[in-house]
């Protein structure tokens, strides 16, 4: 089984006091873990904004983060995009929305076939996709 990292638990990986539990998750199953571009970006956008004290870290963890996981990185390719043109198609059939980025992360992950791991599992319940909360 693959599984596709959402940017809050990737986030939590950037805390001096990483969870335990998701530590040892992500040790257990590092061979199969995948990020999105979207996650990448989302985290850049952060940085951005970030204090200024606070830049230089975050900088390097991002950096050596893209540099870990750059054959792991699920890009925007066309496929993906269509399949999230359907996913939204579908949502909208059923009066369902969901973000953006929470949309293309989970059109990557159906396309790959991966299982997300998130704690946010309400924000990718209209979606009909394999969800695991690694901290659950």
């Amino acid at each position: 089984m693959s599984f596709l990292i959402d940017t809050d638990l990737l986030s939590l990986l950037e805390r001096k006091q990483v969870p335990a539990k998701l530590e040892i998750w992500v040790r257990e199953n590092e061979a199969e873990l995948f990020l999105s571009v979207v996650s990448f970006a989302e985290l850049q956008f952060g940085l951005d904004r970030a204090p200024a004290t606070h830049r230089a870290s975050l900088a390097g963890w991002l950096a050596e983060t893209r540099r870990k996981f750059v054959p792991a990185t699920e890009e925007l390719t066309e496929p993906v995009l269509v399949r999230w043109k359907e996913l939204l198609a579908d949502l909208k059939s059923k009066n369902r929305t969901m973000t953006c980025e929470d949309s293309l992360i989970t059109a990557t992950a159906l396309f790959h076939g991966h299982t997300l791991a998130t704690r946010n599992k309400r924000h990718f319940e209209p979606a009909s996709l394999e969800i695991i909360d690694p901290l659950a």
